[in-house]
């Protein structure tokens, strides 16, 4: 009977630690989620003096016990720099753990709007998910998830089953044209375009690539900023790209910049198989005169090497220069031009 009565103290001890546990963590989060929701329109407002605009119609906080979530209705995102964007969902969640607030977790399972801040190109999404580390000694880092792509605007007519970007923010901004203002990967899958070019189809069934935004743009009109932004020395390094178009595969890397009239300039190097499609398009598209196909396709065939895999590849220079693009020696398209106000 006395170790029956010891172990049920025992048992009255845990039980109660454990209830005053229950009890002062169900006031932590109930103090937290005051806090964290008292600091939600002085963190969005302090978020606009470093050029990034957050809006909402309302916002609730919940998620007991697991979680600190805000719900938000009529939420949009905007900003020019250092990459311009504006994102618009209907209705979103944000949250975090509690023992870990730096890292929030976001969901649009409605779907979003992903265009650029004039909205003459964008995306409708038919889920957007990710997460944001924010507050580390390497900067803040994003990871987004869209899935069901269907472009509008100018790029209406194109369909993405699902796209991956992660981007990463110095801790600090740049400080001169070799500092870092931001990097960025993005990876789709299928694509398809409004158009099949013969040849190729209309299926683009892959394209990656990573960058970095070398210097800061700075304030004022966009394209003022991005004039004073070339003349500083601002470049995109492409550390990686790979489109798989058709029989055409091209894997790229080189320096991007812009010209004295803001459109993009650049000196790639190019690995390429399928080349003789290329330029089979080139003439389709009336960049390449067709008694000018033969030379070109002779002049690349020279220098065509097996790759690993035993297909005829090259490797050449791919410039971008007065709004035409060159593979070597051959022009094979033209750019439109880019209005950028």
């Amino acid at each position: 009977m006395r170790n029956m009565s010891a172990f049920r103290r025992i048992v009255l001890s845990l039980t109660g630690l454990v209830l005053v546990a229950l009890i002062a963590y169900a006031a932590y989060w109930q103090y937290m989620a005051g806090v964290l929701r008292d600091q939600l329109v002085p963190w969005a407002q302090a978020r606009a003096t470093e050029g990034y605009l957050v809006r909402w119609d309302n916002a609730d906080i919940g998620g007991f016990p697991g979680t600190f979530r805000f719900d938000f209705t009529n939420l949009s995102f905007g900003t020019l720099r250092p990459l311009p964007v504006a994102v618009n969902a209907a209705a979103a969640s944000v949250w975090a753990m509690p023992w870990n607030l730096k890292h929030w977790t976001f969901a649009a399972p409605d779907g979003a709007r992903l265009v650029e801040p004039s909205g003459t190109a964008g995306f409708d999404v038919r889920r957007l998910d990710g997460a944001v580390d924010v507050g580390g000694v390497d900067g803040a880092a994003l990871d987004v998830t869209a899935l069901d792509l269907a472009g509008i605007g100018l790029a209406q007519g194109i369909r993405v089953n699902d796209a991956e970007a992660h981007i990463e923010l110095p801790p600090a901004p740049p400080q001169s044209h070799t500092d870092t203002a931001l990097a960025l990967a993005l990876q789709v899958s299928q694509t398809t375009l409004p158009i099949a070019v013969p040849g190729f189809g209309n299926t683009l069934s892959g394209f990656s690539f990573a960058a970095q935004i070398k210097g800061a743009l700075p304030p004022g009109p966009f394209a003022q900023a991005l004039g004073r932004w070339r003349d500083d020395g601002g470049t995109i390094e492409l550390q990686s790209l790979r489109l798989r178009w058709g029989s055409l595969l091209l894997d790229a890397s080189g320096t991007l910049a812009l010209d004295g009239t803001l459109q993009p300039e650049g000196a790639l190097t190019a690995m390429i198989t399928g080349q003789d499609a290329a330029v089979d398009v080139a003439v389709m598209t009336g960049t390449l005169k067709p008694d000018q196909a033969g030379a070109a396709k002779a002049v690349l065939g020279l220098l065509a090497k097996p790759n690993a895999e035993g297909q005829k590849a090259i490797t050449l220079p791919l410039t971008m220069q007065n709004r035409q693009v060159f593979l070597g020696p051959a022009k094979i398209a033209e750019i439109p031009p880019i209005p950028w106000n």
